[in-house]
């Protein structure tokens, strides 16, 4: 990198610049068991209605009511998700007419097999958000930066280890900069930060991960192209959000990123 860019720069509390990605949660691993010994590998039938519990008024079945559940309170669900997944694709409209009584979208990519919710854009003043902002630090959005790209190159085996997320950040580093535990914390935080927001998922008994599908929502074309350039600045000693210009912003820059609760 440049000389006029330096460690705080690069890695700094600055908010995902130009990229929001969809609803995070704090806590996706139940959400995510493949393990699940209640899971649904069967269809749903329209009158396997009982209820769950006292004072249980909803028409949906169990199934349908879990899976809604899980939309608001998870990040995404994906093909993985043996309870969820095929109670929504079975399911989807009556699921995407609940949410959107919450003013809520919901988004299926079937190609790479995810889905997720995020707040629809309602104008009226009676309106209420209901997926809180949080968006990625920096440092994290240029890892996701780099998972992207290894996603795209195999996305039917999207594994990456740690060390070569270290190798990647590791770039970053000038020369003059010592503090080699310092830079490695940061990087700890930025993989902790893509895990928290179930973008990856450790695989046990290994050091590596499980990139998610779900990546190539958050980082879409245009967002792909805004980070690049950004990144392109500071090699060139640029600030970091300063050397964005206008005309670099992202569509979407300013808007929230969506959380569930």
């Amino acid at each position: 990198m440049g000389d006029g860019s330096t460690f705080a720069e690069v890695f700094d509390d600055a908010l995902f610049p130009n990229a929001d990605p969809p609803a995070v949660t704090l806590d996706p691993a139940n959400v995510f068991d493949q393990d699940d010994a209640t899971a649904v590998g069967t269809r749903v039938g329209a009158d396997s209605r009982e209820p769950r519990f006292d004072g249980d008024t909803s028409r949906l079945p169990a199934e349908v009511c879990w899976t809604l559940q899980a939309l608001l309170a998870a990040p995404h669900i994906s093909e993985r998700d043996r309870t969820y997944w095929p109670v929504l694709l079975q399911h989807g409209d009556v699921l995407r007419s609940r949410l959107s009584e919450l003013g809520l979208i919901l988004e299926v990519n079937h190609e790479h097999r995810y889905a997720f919710t995020r707040q629809a854009e309602d104008p009226s003043p009676h309106a209420r958000i209901i997926l809180r902002a949080k968006k990625l630090s920096l440092a994290a959005s240029a890892l996701a930066l780099f998972l992207y790209q290894q996603y795209l190159t195999t996305p039917e085996e999207p594994v990456v280890a740690t060390g070569d997320m270290g190798d990647h950040m590791m770039a970053y580093k000038r020369a003059e900069d010592t503090d080699e535990k310092a830079f490695r914390d940061k990087i700890a935080a930025a993989i902790a930060a893509l895990e928290k927001a179930a973008i990856v998922k450790p695989i046990p008994g290994t050091d590596r991960y499980l990139i998610y599908g779900v990546i190539t929502s958050i980082l879409t074309a245009d967002r792909v192209e805004a980070l690049q350039r950004q990144y392109r600045a500071i090699a060139r000693g640029g600030n970091t959000l300063a050397a964005v210009s206008e005309d670099d912003r992202d569509p979407a820059d300013g808007e929230d990123t969506d959380e569930n609760a």
